[in-house]
């Protein structure tokens, strides 16, 4: 039997047992995370083999995992796919429940191994565990008592030496299909895409300081200006970075012309961006001033208020959105909370996409005065895991379950969480009959960042590009990662074009 035909699902495993109990056999079984296979994970599942005739590990999945944010350190494929290549292991499935009883209740293996010191454990899961295996006939063995390893404590200590992050994106490539002719092929298929993005226009001052001090009236920071640098943010961001890679995009927002909206077109220009802007008195372009010390930010100025529409502006708004998606592709949704996207306007996205026939995709930003939840049905929502948490007032449910309550609420087409340096992760949408939404994680490319702002505005601008490509959904993920890591090695919004994503791409192990 070869590796691939040892993993099966739990409902495929629970045929074959029957047949298994039919022929008279022993079933052993195993569960655990089995992060990193050591020594002592292999004397445990040796014993385990010779106490019976077949021998089944069910491995927890990556979502129940509970070892910190970082671990498991290896997907369920991979570490189902290290089980199964052991050659005492007969069976191998993934199971999604944070303990071990629906799947002990469902395959009913006639012995059930722990661990030689769950002997005298009080663990109240394993407690539940061996009572359930007791009543339904199964008996409850304790291997040996060897020394003990420990995953955690070898990650621990050498962390350093295992490139885990980077064979997890390998094998993501690897299992998608993604490599440099296939991105290459979807470069090649977004030139000519046309893209429209409203939100509120956004500039970034960065000013950079002579050393801070604290001044002589009392404690507060005194720094001295030197120098500035502007760059476009938010939706203007996106409209940039779809621009450098090959689409044809038009910025629409809402503002009254002065010298901060004319930098802003001027910029919009050079980068070959379309602006589109309805104007209104008293609401001047949002201008958010970082003052800097030796590249670190000290503290921030935000200069603009909360300003919400009339209902004359967003009709006025919703019907030049409408006439222009007649020659779109695509649109996006980018609410910052300054009022552009009130309750109706937002309601509405869903109507105009409904009736034009044309996706759209949303982002937020500035809790407590912007919600996602008003979107309904996007083609895709990229919320942080703050954002997402925030939407529903709960910091302690898993993601899964929050994603399944999006899904419901808002009855969407896709949901992509940004974790910062954690990565990202993409639950599908629901599907009929299934109990969980299928996953997609990708470690953060680079671990320190020089500047997160932006990141997430250019990670949506990836995964939108697979889609108008006609690219698959995971590869708008790795291109959405590609493009973070690039973004946050620099300071300020300085989007890559082409030539630079192509640098970079040439440089990824996984590619080569």
């Amino acid at each position: 039997m070869n590796i691939r035909q040892k993993i099966l699902s739990v409902d495929e495993l629970e045929q074959v047992r029957g047949t298994l109990r039919e022929d008279g056999k022993v079933v052993v079984q195993c569960h655990g995370c089995f992060d990193i296979v050591h020594p002592g994970h292999i004397r445990y599942l040796r014993f385990a083999r010779e106490q019976g005739d077949v021998l089944i590990v069910s491995v927890s999945g990556d979502e129940v995992v509970g070892k910190g944010f970082d671990r498991p350190y290896i997907t369920e494929d991979l570490r189902m796919e290290n089980l199964a290549a052991l050659e005492f292991v007969d069976y191998v499935c993934v199971d999604y429940h944070n303990w071990a009883g629906p799947v002990l209740q469902q395959l009913k293996p006639d012995i059930y191994i722990k661990g030689k010191e769950y002997e005298t454990s009080r663990d109240s899961r394993f407690l539940r565990e061996k009572k359930l295996v007791e009543e339904y006939g199964g008996q409850v063995i304790f291997s040996s008592g060897d020394v003990v390893y420990s995953s955690s404590f070898i990650i621990q200590e050498h962390s350093n030496r295992f490139a885990l992050q980077n064979e997890k994106i390998r094998f993501y490539c690897r299992r998608h299909g993604i490599n440099m002719e296939h991105l290459e092929s979807m470069f090649r298929d977004v030139v000519g895409k046309r893209v429209l993005i409203v939100g509120d226009a956004i500039l970034d001052q960065y000013i950079f300081c002579d050393a801070a001090s604290v001044a002589s009236e009392g404690p507060i920071l005194s720094v001295a200006p030197v120098d500035e640098s502007w760059f476009v943010g938010g939706a203007g961001l996106i409209a940039k970075q779809l621009s450098y890679l090959g689409a044809e995009t038009t910025f629409m927002s809402v503002l009254t012309p002065n010298h901060h909206s004319e930098r802003l077109m001027r910029d919009m220009d050079r980068a070959g961006c379309q602006v589109e802007n309805i104007h209104v008195d008293n609401r001047p372009v949002h201008v958010k001033a970082r003052y800097l010390v030796q590249q670190s930010k000290v503290f921030k100025v935000d200069h603009g208020l909360q300003r919400p529409l009339s209902t004359q502006v967003q009709d006025q708004l919703l019907q030049r959105i409408e006439v222009l998606l007649a020659d779109y592709d695509a649109f996006v949704a980018i609410d910052f909370g300054y009022g552009l996207f009130g309750s109706v306007l937002a309601e509405k996205m869903s109507e105009l996409s409904a009736r034009i026939g044309k996706p759209y995709y949303i982002d937020v930003s500035a809790l407590g005065s912007s919600s996602f939840l008003r979107f309904r049905q996007p083609h895709l929502a990229t919320p942080t895991e703050s954002e997402l948490r925030f939407a529903f007032g709960d910091k302690d449910s898993g993601l899964s379950h929050l994603a399944v309550q999006y899904y419901e609420e808002t009855q969407a087409k896709g949901l992509v969480i940004t974790m910062g340096d954690k990565g990202v992760l993409m639950f599908y949408p629901p599907e009929e009959g299934e109990e969980r939404l299928k996953t997609e994680y990708l470690p953060a490319f680079e671990q320190v960042a020089l500047d997160p702002v932006g990141a997430g505005d250019v990670f949506l601008s990836g995964m939108l590009l697979a889609d108008v490509a006609g690219a698959p959904r995971t590869t708008g993920l790795y291109l959405g990662s590609c493009l973070s890591g690039l973004h946050i090695r620099h300071l300020g919004n300085q989007p890559a074009d082409l030539h630079d994503l192509q640098r970079y791409l040439e440089r990824r192990e996984e590619l080569s």
